[in-house]
């Protein structure tokens, strides 16, 4: 099986696939601000340019637009428009989680720091920590990956 782990920002995709064949994959694709219409058919074009064996059939687990107050609201209401976006244009089953259920899962705390999330990576997969080479938003995809493992059963080479 293959999971898709999926971190959105508003200017970024972060993506990480575990796969039974491969072990991890990491992308990262910037959002280009132009219209929403262009920048949905951009992330279709993602996806469909991708090699179907990295995504079909796999379930994707994509982090929630998480509510950060009035100064941010911005920027909340961008990654929920991604979000949905991503949801519109993949061909398999996709699972919201929110940011406290994935650090739970993996670190272990709801509330982890950045820091202690990439600590936890490096720590617990140290190749998967490497190949993400410091960059916070693959490391996050890639433990949305790992939690969307761990609650699916799927069994991946790690």
């Amino acid at each position: 099986m293959n999971i898709l782990g999926i971190d959105p920002s508003s200017k970024t995709v972060a993506l990480a696939w575990l796969s039974d064949e491969l072990g991890l994959i990491t992308q990262k694709h910037e959002v280009k601000r132009t219209t929403r219409w262009r920048e949905a058919q951009a992330l279709a074009g993602m996806f469909t340019n991708l090699s179907p064996r990295y995504w079909t059939a796999q379930t994707i687990y994509i982090e929630e637009p998480v509510v950060a107050g009035p100064r941010n609201l911005r920027s909340t209401i961008l990654i929920a428009e991604t979000v949905g976006m991503l949801l519109g244009v993949t061909r398999s089953p996709c699972v919201l989680v929110p940011v406290t259920s994935w650090k739970k899962g993996t670190t272990g705390h709801g509330n982890s720091t950045k820091d202690e999330v990439a600590d936890w990576l490096k720590e617990v997969h140290p190749s998967y920590s490497a190949q993400c080479d410091g960059d916070q938003d693959l490391i996050d995809a890639t433990c949305i990956a790992l939690y969307g493992r761990d609650v699916s059963g799927a069994v991946v080479n790690v």
